[in-house]
């Protein structure tokens, strides 16, 4: 009976490549993902499943997974190592960027709020010197 559902799998496993194949042909890149997808539920160490899926996956994540599944299955593939620090690097690079980002624009409001609280500030200081030169104006035209 091992055997049997054993040669099921692999007829199943095939047949996804292959009309993954066809939809990936087709420019149905969705279709082939899914279906490489399941591929990979049934032979998750096939080395060929997780090169298509490469081909599919738009995320750097996704890419490193299949990367390091790859690798995993096959260390001798050069090829899959080149791209894996090739994405490595993209994601730290992204990483950084966006890091540099989050601090300028920590930076910003900061300075935003400096700026405002000055205005606020000046605008409380111009008020109260009017108040005191009108005060003072007062006492003056009254005293006379």
């Amino acid at each position: 009976m091992g055997q049997g559902t054993s040669g099921a799998v692999d007829e199943r496993f095939n047949d996804l490549m292959q009309a993954g194949r066809t939809a990936f042909a087709a420019g149905k890149r969705e279709t082939a993902h899914d279906l490489w997808r399941e591929a990979a539920t049934l032979n998750p160490y096939s080395e060929q499943v997780w090169l298509a899926l490469l081909d599919v996956v738009e995320e750097d994540q996704d890419k490193l997974v299949c990367l390091q599944n790859i690798l995993q299955i096959n260390p001798m593939n050069v090829q899959a190592r080149r791209l894996m620090n090739k994405v490595e690097t993209q994601l730290e690079r992204r990483q950084h960027h966006e890091a540099e980002q989050s601090r300028r624009q920590k930076g910003m409001k900061r300075y935003r709020r400096t700026v405002l609280l000055r205005a606020m500030l000046l605008g409380i200081a111009i008020g109260l010197s009017g108040l005191f030169f009108a005060v003072v104006i007062s006492i003056l035209l009254y005293a006379r």
